[in-house]
């Protein structure tokens, strides 16, 4: 995989789970992208983002994470989601592991939604230059 296929891979992962929620999205993407350990040669490529939204219902919340849940299995990731509440804010983290450090969360708490992550640590060819 290069990095311009991870780098599609991982915001068309933000975007269908963005279209998943009602609401308008924020999207704070870094396209550019960042160095990660790849196979541990240190010269590896990776992209991160994230999606912010208001806060939803409690009922809204649910459906949309367990839609979130599916689709993360529907692709065969591992999926962990681990409740994070507090006295002021009722969350849920329902995050994402995919091949090679792909990781993409959803945050779904009475302050707001998020989603976030980064892409699939690939070997970068600039660096092999």
């Amino acid at each position: 995989m290069t990095p311009e296929e991870a780098r599609t891979e991982f915001f068309g992962l933000l975007d269908e789970i963005q279209a998943l929620s009602p609401g308008d999205w924020v999207n704070e993407d870094v396209p550019a992208g960042g160095y990660c350990n790849f196979q541990d040669t240190g010269s590896g490529k990776q992209f991160a983002g994230g999606r912010t939204t208001g806060p939803l219902s409690s009922a809204e919340r649910e459906t949309l994470r367990q839609k979130v849940s599916a689709f993360y299995e529907s692709r065969g990731y591992k999926v962990q989601t681990l409740d994070k509440s507090t006295t002021t804010n009722n969350l849920l983290i329902t995050t994402a592991f995919g091949p090679d450090g792909l990781s993409v969360a959803l945050y779904t708490g009475d302050l707001g939604t998020i989603i976030d992550g980064s892409s699939r640590c690939v070997p970068d060819p600039e660096v092999a230059k």
